[in-house]
């Protein structure tokens, strides 16, 4: 798996996210333990995020009269734990995601100087100030491999997919099932051909399967916090009643808004589990999304892959009528296929003559001619005869053919630049890390258990 995904979505805090194996622990007075990761600590509150199935977490707010014992993590563990996948991968990043990386695990080393995991952060570190010299002279790393910025740029399509792709496996891994179908979204949308497609097609049926059910299980609890939230308005004083109101009418505003951004975008909305309008519109586009993924030709798309490296392989060898013809297999498969879209550029480069140009030569001085000898002389004997008056005609001017210098790629927009596309996926996870801040917006009471 690409690390740069983790990047971004570690940047963001991991909304929603449980990480690793360790976990703060929570004793209530009720005897209940709630195992989880504590983001949120009040005078009054903490607020715990839980893992409520494979794909969803969940957020707690507890108050602390009914907490009996907290056990954290110890500091250094929280704090390396954040930055623990700050490390090459098979992928490079942008200079300022490096220098981001570079800067929290400095500030570790410095902060908890005696810590174990001292050592490693060190040896991250080193490795990925030694990736962004590379990176700042135009060098790019995708799969392991490292591309000039001109072989960058054709693989375009193929590292903005594979990068967006592990995006969503890792939104998908940390409990946020709808960054991850939004992750897909954005996949399909600007990397239609590239190779991960297929596998992100049958990721997002998985997740669209989990995601029913948890949905239907968040509605019904929907609905049995919602009568209690009027039972408890209807039992308070006229102020607290007031109060109440507001805080559920501006939660519901948020909501609303929230959806009608995801309805413009054509992305999924937000799983609010306070909201029953973002659970109910999750539950009505399942079906039609489920529907349309399983007409897709995946079978197709991936027969396409498999032929289109074996005519990378025939190519490669020189075999270009066979390299051809396992071309038009591969596009009629999976006309969208980037990497038969770039076997066929390069077959019809190959076929064309080289391109020549004229070039000048400077024509060579004429010899000079001896002035006519005036009529009536005589010649002396064994003489040269005098050449005529009539001076000899120059060479014409000749063209050469040469090879003409291949033309300089033409200047693309920052945007369609595999930097630009890179920086897209920054930005579509900062957008997709926005859909979990709703789940703050939930009744501060605890959900009842399934």
């Amino acid at each position: 798996m690409l690390k740069g995904s983790r990047f971004l979505l570690l940047l963001l805090g991991l909304s929603g996210a449980v990480a690793g194996t360790r976990a703060d622990s929570i004793a209530l007075k009720t005897g209940e333990r709630i195992e989880g990761r504590i983001t949120v600590e009040t005078d009054t509150e903490l607020t715990v995020v839980v893992r409520v199935s494979a794909g969803i977490n969940d957020e707690r707010v507890i108050r602390k009269t009914e907490i009996v014992k907290v056990d954290r993590i110890a500091a250094d563990e929280t704090a390396f734990r954040a930055i623990m996948d700050f490390q090459p991968g098979k992928a490079s990043f942008q200079p300022a995601q490096y220098s981001g990386m570079i800067g929290a695990l400095q500030g570790f080393i410095t902060q908890f100087p005696e810590s174990i995991h001292v050592k490693t952060a060190q040896t991250a570190r080193t490795a990925l100030e030694t990736e962004k010299k590379r990176v700042d002279v135009g060098e790019l790393k995708f799969e392991g491999q490292w591309l000039s910025r001109a072989e960058a740029q054709k693989q375009r399509t193929q590292i903005g997919g594979t990068l967006t792709f592990a995006a969503m496996k890792k939104a998908n891994a940390s409990g946020d099932a709808i960054g991850a179908l939004n992750s897909f979204t954005y996949l399909e949308k600007n990397f239609p051909g590239a190779k991960v497609l297929p596998d992100a097609v049958a990721l997002a049926q998985q997740i669209l399967a989990a995601l029913k059910p948890a949905a239907e299980r968040a509605l019904a609890n929907y609905k049995i916090n919602n009568a209690e939230r009027e039972r408890g308005v209807a039992a308070a004083g006229p102020a607290d009643k007031a109060e109440m109101l507001a805080a559920f009418q501006r939660e519901q505003a948020k909501a609303d808004a929230a959806i009608a951004a995801a309805t413009a975008a054509k992305t999924w909305p937000p799983f609010a589990i306070g909201s029953e309008k973002c659970i109910s519109a999750i539950l009505a586009k399942i079906p039609a999304e489920a529907k349309r993924l399983e007409a897709l030709p995946v079978a197709d798309m991936r027969a396409s892959i498999t032929v289109a490296d074996k005519a990378r392989i025939e190519f490669a060898s020189n075999n270009v009528e066979t390299a051809s013809d396992l071309l038009q297999q591969v596009l009629k498969l999976w006309p969208a296929n980037d990497l038969g879209l770039q076997m066929k550029a390069q077959i019809a480069a190959s076929k064309l003559p080289p391109k020549t140009v004229p070039v000048a030569v400077a024509a060579t001085p004429a010899a000079a001619t001896p002035s006519a000898k005036p009529a009536g002389a005589t010649p002396k004997p064994g003489g040269t005869p005098a050449p005529s008056a009539q001076p000899e005609p120059s060479p014409a001017t000749v063209t050469a053919t040469t090879a003409t210098p291949p033309a300089e790629p033409e200047a693309k927009p920052f945007f369609m630049t595999v930097p630009g596309a890179i920086t897209i996926v920054v930005a579509l996870a900062v957008l997709l890390g926005g859909a979990n801040l709703f789940n703050h917006l939930r009744a501060r009471r605890e959900e009842p258990e399934d």
